[in-house]
Formats: structure tokens, sequence, C-alpha cells
């Protein structure tokens, strides 16, 4: 385990900045710092950054000594990063989107689908009293 999370970041702090604070518990490998992709915030950094280091030992290092640091007014949340599970397709945002929370809520098509008695008898009645009325015509 190599790959850490480090959260609740400033909106001020930079690549730079993570570059200095964590290279001292050892060799960067690699840094992703991520930024929104669409929206209001649209190319603003999202809050958080991956970081690799080069061994476990210092990504042990990192957790140990710079989780709960101050950076900036804010207090750095730093653990292993985990991979998302497979099932969690749109992230751990997702649960917080309106279509996430009307998720039990039933939709239209599978109402109709399971043949909601009261509007099918309806639908039954006005294809009746049509066919009637065309009959009449005749």
């Amino acid at each position: 385990k190599d790959r850490l999370y480090v959260g609740n970041l400033h909106p001020t702090v930079d690549e730079h900045t993570l570059i200095k604070v964590f290279s001292k518990f050892g060799k960067i490998s690699k840094l992703d710092y991520l930024f929104h992709k669409t929206g209001l915030l649209k190319g603003k950094p999202r809050g958080y950054v991956f970081i690799e280091y080069a061994n476990a030992e210092d990504a042990a290092k990192a957790i140990a000594s710079a989780h709960d640091k101050v950076l900036r007014g804010r207090k750095l949340l730093v653990t292993y990063a985990t991979q998302a599970p497979l099932n969690d397709v749109g992230g751990s945002g997702q649960k917080y989107r309106k279509g996430a929370l009307e998720a039990n809520r039933p939709t239209t098509l599978s109402l109709l689908k399971a043949g909601v008695t009261t509007s099918r008898n309806d639908t039954n009645d006005k294809i009746a009293r049509l066919e009637a009325k065309l009959r009449q015509m005749e």
C-alpha cells in the first residue's frame, strides 16, 4: 500500500505545496491532482489528491505524520487510497445525487409493466367506449 488519499484540501493548495509537504516523508512517484471537469466549478480543484510513494514505508510515515496536520487552515485527511467497489460506478458522491435518492421509487415503465389495475381498467374502458362509438358510426 503505497498510494494515499489526501483530502480536505484548501482550494489554494497547489501541486508545489503538496510536493513540499509530502516529499519530507519519502520519494513521491506520482501525484494525481484532480479538478472538476464540468459544472460551475469546472477547472477548480476537487479538494483531494492521490499521492503515490516509491515504497510502502514512506506512505506509512506520511499517514502517521500528516494526518490531522493543519494546512492553510484545514485539517488534512490522509489515509490509504482504496479502490471504489465495482458496483459503485458513480463514485462516493453518487449517493447524494437526486437520481440515487429516488432509486427505490418505481418508474413509470415499471408501473406499466406491473399492470397497475386502476389505470389499466381506465384505459380498457376508454378503448371499449371508442370502439362502441366507431360501431355506431358504421
